[in-house]
C-alpha cells in the first residue's frame, strides 16, 4: 500500500497566483505517495480545476451540519459536491488559538462518516519534558484524547479513519519526534484502537505523523513499518522543500 503524503498548507499562499504555482508543481509531479491536498477553502476549485483527478483533495475544517444558519462554516455535503473527501480535524492550533474543543471534533468526526468523508483526526500532547520519552503521563494523555474525539462513534466497514499523532511543541519549532519514539506512539495508538472497537480491522485505520516534517526527515517517518504516512504543515507551501518531498 502507498504511504500518504498529506500537505496542510493552513492559512496559505497568501495569493491565488500562488496557490496555482503550487497546485502546477503538484500536478507535474508522480511521487510513488499517495498525495492528499489541503489548502485553504477559497483555493479548492482550483485545485480541483488543476489537479483534477490526479491526486486527493482535503478540507481543513467542516461544520457538523448540512443545513444550519452559521455564519463562515463549511458543509460536509458542500464539501462532497466539490470533490473533496478528506477532512482534517482538531489540529492543535484550532484549538489553542479558537478555542476548539474536541467535544467538537467528536461532532465533526461524525458528520464525516454520514457523509462519506474520511476525517484526519490530529492527536497530539502540548509539552514533553527532555528525555522523558513516552511516560504513563503521556499515555493518560493521548488515551483521554482518542476517548473524547471518539466518544459514542461505532466503526462501520469499509469506512476509513486517519489519526494524525502530531506532538504540539514539535508544530512549526523546526524539532521533530524521535522516529523511535513515533513508532512507540503509533503502537499505543493501535493498541488503543483493537480495545475500542469490538469489531477492529486494521484496514479500516491509518497512523499518520505530523510535527517539523520537512525533505530531510521525511523518508526516515515514510520507512517507520507502523505509520502509514506523513501530515506536513509549513514545508508543504515552499517550493523548493515541496519539490524535493515529492521526489520520494
Amino acid at each position: 500500500m502507498k504511504k500518504y503524503l498529506v500537505l496542510n498548507w493552513k492559512m496559505n499562499p497568501q495569493s491565488l497566483k500562488e496557490a496555482e504555482e503550487l497546485l502546477k508543481i503538484i500536478k507535474n509531479s508522480s511521487p510513488s505517495l499517495k498525495i492528499i491536498v489541503a489548502p485553504p477553502f477559497i483555493y479548492l476549485l482550483k485545485a480541483k480545476e488543476i489537479l483534477k483527478n490526479k491526486y486527493q483533495l482535503a478540507s481543513q475544517n467542516v461544520f457538523w451540519h448540512n443545513r444550519y444558519s452559521m455564519t463562515g462554516e463549511i458543509s460536509p455535503k458542500m464539501l462532497k459536491s466539490m470533490g473533496v473527501n478528506y477532512v482534517i480535524l482538531g489540529h492543535s492550533e484550532r484549538q489553542i488559538n479558537l478555542k476548539e474543543t474536541l467535544s467538537f471534533v467528536n461532532l465533526k468526526i461524525k458528520a464525516c462518516l454520514l457523509n462519506n468523508i474520511i476525517p484526519i483526526v490530529c492527536i497530539g500532547e502540548k509539552e514533553r519534558k527532555k528525555g522523558e520519552g513516552i511516560s504513563f503521563k503521556i499515555k493518560k494523555i493521548i488515551f483521554d484524547q482518542l476517548n473524547e474525539a471518539f466518544k459514542g462513534i461505532k466503526l462501520e466497514k469499509k469506512k476509513l479513519i486517519i489519526i494524525a499523532y502530531e506532538p504540539n511543541w514539535a508544530i512549526g519549532k523546526g524539532v521533530s519526534e524521535e522516529p523511535k519514539e513515533v513508532e512507540e506512539m503509533a503502537n499505543l495508538i493501535r493498541f488503543w484502537l483493537e480495545r475500542r472497537f469490538l469489531n477492529y480491522n486494521p484496514q479500516s485505520f491509518l497512523v499518520l505523523y505530523g510535527g517539523s516534517v520537512k525533505s530531510s526527515n521525511l523518508k526516515q517517518f515514510l520507512n517507520l513499518k507502523n505509520i502509514d504516512g506523513v501530515l506536513v504543515g509549513g514545508a508543504s507551501t515552499n517550493k523548493k522543500e515541496l519539490k524535493k518531498m515529492l521526489q520520494c
